[in-house]
């Protein structure tokens, strides 16, 4: 009798336990959602983010329907074998689960250890597993838009070829929602471990720039199949010759990805509705054991992993605070750039802009597209002709200038927090704004020239060519960069005395965008025609331009410079 009381108290208890951590994560979710919403009402860097992430989204939406249709029209139309159509399936499904597993990767060593929340959390009432929950769910609804975008557009564009029936549509979405539990389960899995028994700042770090290279990887070769020059048969022939290499030799697998493909496939046949729900009960099943799983090793580490990251910070900490070897290497710059006002200022502007990891990605990006395009005119082996020469020279002299956006355009925005200290420093409108423009111009020009001898040297450009080649971004870049630097001196684009106009500034710039591709052109038009006349007018122009640029920004400064002197 006594045992059964105590039988019964025990199950009372798990079940109080359970009700009240559901409670928790509701309560959390909840305020999460409420705090979203504000965010959206009140909150123009939300907005913001979100169009930036949406025009990401559609890039990649643009490039995975395209490649999907021609992978899926060919295979239509040669009549395909089964075996080698689910092999593109799953090949499709392989990336979108890289990228998506990338994503988890890093939002899940900020949500779970690095957060402002966290801290808070653990240090309330409340069981690690409830934390846990909270986080898991947050992570799996904040990235269901991500594994829809990569897995869906290839499907839909499957499912319109092969003209499947509307269920088919229907089923594609508690799919990827399985797929994406167990892609999160597996990933919150690992970390927890890592930050267990692994974690270390040289491995976060790693873990970090290993994302960072998988998400570069994965926008230039989703880039390049909307620009690139080859032609679609040549590159169909390719991916399957791939495709069927490595189904012919790859036995059964019961990977999540090729489940769901299997499952998804079996709606192009008439296939009996037992074989389907068998399908469909083994992803459900499989998704609750990958969560019941991330909740055991939840409950035995995720607690003991916090306080390794949580000393781990506080080790960084003490390591700056006893002498930073960054402070010394920036000093070493500074020393080697010499004292003085603009110089500092220089030094200030440069460090802000290559302190955003999006930026470098951004310039990754562009080198890799330029370098993919000079590696082209390479591989032909034939000296390239002045038109050739006309082309990358815009190429060159347009990259330069988006990649200095950050210093031009973004410069006034990025320094919105401190710049009450320029306000009360003794610096003039003048200075703020000769230092953006020459780090901006700098930078370019140092980016345009080098690649402009690189692509000289491997292409062996003829001697007639070198010259216009060489002095287009001297003679283009620096009114460029001063119109560029002036709108980054607007009220709206500098962002320090008035409201976040989200809309406003996608105008701004893209209206400077086409200036400047009008800007990157005129000299080649002038090049393309030999006129003397057509030369003088130009630089009488971009002399114009640049004058005008200086003065206007400079005035906008003045306003926007209030001394406290």
């Amino acid at each position: 009798m006594s045992e059964n009381l105590e039988q019964q108290r025990l199950e009372g208890s798990i079940v109080t336990y359970q009700v009240k951590m559901l409670k928790n994560i509701k309560v959390l979710l909840k305020a999460d959602w409420q705090g979203w919403v504000n965010s959206l009402k009140h909150g123009g860097e939300t907005w913001r983010k979100g169009v930036l992430k949406g025009i990401g989204y559609l890039v990649f939406v643009v490039a995975l329907s395209v490649l999907g249709n021609s992978l899926f029209s060919h295979l239509r139309l040669t009549e395909a074998d089964p075996t080698l159509l689910l092999g593109v399936i799953n090949g499709f499904m392989a990336f979108a689960i890289i990228v998506v597993a990338k994503e988890l990767m890093e939002s899940s060593l900020k949500n779970l250890y690095e957060a402002p929340d966290t801290a808070l959390l653990h240090a309330a009432p409340m069981h690690p597993v409830a934390i846990f929950g909270y986080k898991f769910v947050h992570l799996t609804i904040t990235r269901f838009l991500s594994i829809f975008c990569f897995l869906g557009p290839p499907w839909v564009v499957f499912g319109l070829i092969f003209e499947l029936p509307w269920h088919f549509y229907a089923a594609l979405f508690p799919t990827c929602l399985c797929l994406l539990v167990i892609i999160t389960s597996y990933v919150t899995i690992s970390v927890m471990l890592i930050a267990r028994f692994f974690s270390s700042g040289w491995l976060l770090a790693t873990l970090k720039v290993l994302g960072t290279a998988v998400g570069v990887t994965v926008g230039f070769l989703l880039s390049l199949t909307l620009f690139t020059s080859f032609e679609s048969i040549a590159v169909n022939r390719f991916l399957l010759d791939w495709v069927s290499s490595e189904t012919a030799t790859t036995s059964t697998k019961w990977y999540p990805h090729e489940w769901m493909g299997k499952l998804l496939l079996i709606w192009t046949t008439e296939t009996a509705i037992g074989v389907r729900l068998r399908w469909a009960l083994g992803g459900i099943a499989g998704s609750l054991v990958s969560i019941g799983m991330a909740t055991l090793i939840a409950q035995l580490i995720y607690q003991h992993g916090w306080e390794n990251i949580r000393q781990l910070k506080a080790k960084r900490k003490s390591v700056r605070s006893n002498g930073d070897p960054k402070a010394s290497h920036l000093k070493g710059i500074a020393i080697a750039l010499g004292r003085g006002k603009i110089r500092t200022m220089m030094l200030k502007d440069f460090l802000i802009f290559v302190r955003h990891s999006g930026r470098l990605i951004a310039i990754i990006m562009l080198t890799l597209f330029l370098g993919v395009h000079i590696g082209v005119l390479l591989a032909r082996g034939s000296t390239p002709d002045s038109n050739t020469a006309e082309i990358l020279t815009v190429q060159v002299v347009l990259y330069s200038i988006l990649i200095t956006f950050g210093i031009s355009c973004n410069g006034i925005r990025d320094e919105a927090k401190t710049w009450w200290i320029l306000k009360s420093a003794p610096v003039t409108p003048k200075l703020v704004y000769t230092s953006k423009f020459l780090t901006a111009l700098l930078c370019a020009l140092v980016y345009a020239e080098f690649w402009s001898w690189v692509a000289i040297y491997l292409l062996r450009m003829p001697m007639d060519v070198w010259m216009p080649v060489l002095l287009t971004p001297v003679m283009m870049l620096p009114t460029a960069c001063a119109l560029n630097t002036a709108i980054g001196t607007l009220p709206w684009m500098a962002e320090l005395t008035h409201q976040p106009k989200p809309f406003l500034r996608v105008i701004t710039f893209t209206v400077t965008l086409a200036v400047d591709m009008g800007l990157v052109i005129a000299p080649v038009i002038a090049w393309y025609t030999e006129s003397l006349v057509l030369f003088i007018m130009l630089v009488t122009i971009l002399t114009g331009v640049f004058v005008v640029s200086c003065k206007w920004g400079i005035r906008n400064l003045r306003s926007l410079l209030v001394a406290q002197q």
